[in-house]
């Protein structure tokens, strides 16, 4: 009888560790996997608690005696830690870099090879290094799994100061000042606007362009290394994709890299335990594509005839910068007034270009697929550039203001393919089509304009849509047609004598992005506005366009009435 309940006490106990052990596995893996495993602390518990689990379930149920176990744990136990350290050690005496060894991609600007943390710029670049560049697929390529292409290697060579340039200069006439689209890693050397502009203007050139830069640390850069090359000429490139991200989170970064964790976190970064878990995740999850990158794309003419298909990434669904982006935009205008009061003082010349995104100059090149599954056929561009310049001219209204966009847009309706398919940046042609506008800009006499000028005096004419093909029609502000081309005809349905007299807005049953009211005082405050409307044709028939609205006041009409002229491109043509 004792026996038998001794026995039965033993099964209960056996059953309770059972679970228990489960439970505690479960656990391990449950936390590892919803934090990512990440964090240095994080991943050596969970690998810790694993490894004694681990342990915990061979002796619970193996027959082996206790004795042979507790000895080939400790035996275990000593041969990895040796052999982990003897891994370690080269990483934490900085001879091996196991992120390149193990080609794991980084999460933050000072975790990438061959940076360091830096206070001020958060990811200083190592200096004169070279680096051989095969660029086989973008940066959307990457997001959204395409195939790689065939690409030639070229050697990417940077500076004293870890600036991409063939050598070092102690003085330069003209500094120009960016980010990524300024250093273009993806590109030749030959190839890259700054090169070119040196041709163009036959003066020296240095590239102060650095990946993942934003206006504060652009600003450290003029400070530390442009300034003392006594330029004539500074060019501050803003690029509208990340550079108001870039200001938002600028601060927050930099609480981060100051705080004492992350000083430990640095030899992390290069270890080999990390590295080795990355790698292994990456390589067991695979290419994973993005479903709300991947639908965003359209197509253009090719070389050969048929429709390439290139990505989208940046964008906004509202012509209206939220909250977030107008305060970026204010702490980029008080990095810009910084770096100009100390270009002012030394007497250099400073220019702001504006580099637009891909969407802003192919919004109505590419075609769009209305069914795609990406949210692309919502996208409208927004005012950033107005709004930029008006910053800078509050600034000061001597500061030179060069908006890239039209040039871009120019060459991409003549079919130049202006950046690279899958990819944010620009392509060889960009790079040209861009040194090309710096150079007509910075000649005497060319066309820089001052911030404080109004574009609406003398606007592009390449802002403009077609109207010998587009849907066109002239209307009071209230939406009263008063005019209705043929184009109009074609694409709603309504013959002209229908039309006329109606309210635009409700005769097409209108779609806007934002309430009308927000749209109509844009249009009031800048005199044009063009942004994604849906309308409906006499069939019932849904249609996407890209609308253009001008305004036109009447001086000579004694109730001075107002006309809009609106033109209206279908998104599937």
């Amino acid at each position: 009888m004792t026996v038998t309940s001794g026995s039965h006490i033993k099964r209960k106990i056996l059953l309770v560790t059972t679970l228990l052990f489960v439970l505690g596995v479960f656990f391990v893996l449950k936390a590892g996997v919803s934090a990512g495993l990440t964090d240095a602390r994080h991943l050596f518990s969970v690998l810790a608690a694993s490894y004694l689990m681990a342990w915990g379930g061979y002796a619970l149920f193996s027959a082996v005696p206790r004795d042979e176990i507790r000895a080939q744990f400790v035996l275990m136990t000593i041969s990895l830690g040796v052999a982990l350290i003897l891994a370690e050690l080269p990483a934490w005496m900085k001879l091996i870099d196991y992120r390149q060894v193990f080609a794991v991609t980084s999460f933050l600007p000072w975790e990438q090879p061959d940076h360091l943390p830096d206070r001020e710029l958060l990811s200083l670049p190592r200096p004169n290094r070279s680096v051989k560049m095969v660029f086989s697929r973008g940066n959307i390529g990457e997001a959204v799994c395409l195939p790689p292409r065939t690409a030639e290697p070229f050697e990417v060579r940077y500076d004293r100061n870890g600036f991409r340039n063939e050598g070092d200069l102690s003085r330069a006439e003209i500094a120009v000042i960016g980010d990524s689209y300024v250093e273009s890693p993806m590109m030749p050397g030959s190839a890259l606007a700054t090169t070119r502009l040196a041709e163009l203007q036959g003066k020296s050139v240095i590239n102060l362009g650095q990946s993942g830069y934003g206006p504060q640390q652009e600003l450290t850069v003029l400070k530390r290394y442009a300034l003392p090359l006594h330029p004539k000429t500074i060019v501050w490139v803003f690029y509208e994709g990340n550079d108001l991200v870039d200001a938002q989170r600028y601060e927050e970064r930099v609480s981060f890299l100051v705080s004492a964790w992350n000083s430990i976190n640095t030899a992390w970064d290069r270890s080999f335990t990390r590295n080795l878990f990355l790698a292994a995740i990456q390589f067991s999850h695979g290419c994973l594509p993005n479903p709300r990158i991947a639908g965003n794309y359209g197509t253009v003419p090719a070389d050969d005839g048929r429709d390439l298909r290139i990505y989208f990434l940046d964008h906004t669904t509202s012509v209206i910068p939220s909250g977030q982006e107008l305060d970026a935009l204010k702490r980029t205008g008080e990095a810009i007034k910084a770096a100009y009061e100390l270009a002012h003082e030394a007497r250099i010349e400073f220019v702001v270009a504006f580099a637009p995104t891909k969407f802003r100059v192919y919004y109505d090149i590419a075609k769009i697929d209305p069914n795609s599954s990406g949210d692309i056929k919502w996208w409208v561009p927004n005012d950033i550039p107005d709004r930029l310049r008006r910053i800078i001219a509050d600034v000061s209204p001597d500061i030179h203001y060069v908006d890239l966009t039209p040039a871009l847009r120019r060459a991409a309706k003549m079919n130049r393919l202006m950046f690279i398919p899958d990819d944010t940046h620009w392509t060889s042609d960009g790079h040209q089509v861009v040194a090309d506008a710096l150079d007509e800009a910075l000649r005497p006499g060319g066309a820089l304009l001052l911030a404080g000028k109004d574009p609406r005096v003398s606007r592009p004419d390449d802002v403009k849509l077609d109207t010998s093909s587009d849907a066109m029609m002239v209307r009071n502000k209230d939406g009263t047609i008063r005019y209705w081309s043929d184009g109009a005809r074609k694409m709603y349905g309504w013959e002209k004598h229908k039309a006329l007299g109606e309210i635009s807005h409700r005769l097409l049953k209108t779609v806007f992005p934002v309430p009308l009211e927000i749209i109509e005082a844009e249009l009031l405050a800048r005199g044009h506005w063009e942004g994604q409307l849906i309308h409906q044709r006499r069939d019932g028939s849904k249609v996407s366009v890209v609308s253009h609205w001008e305004l036109q006041q009447d001086v000579d009409a004694k109730d001075q009435s107002v006309t809009v002229v609106e033109i209206n491109r279908s998104r599937a043509s």
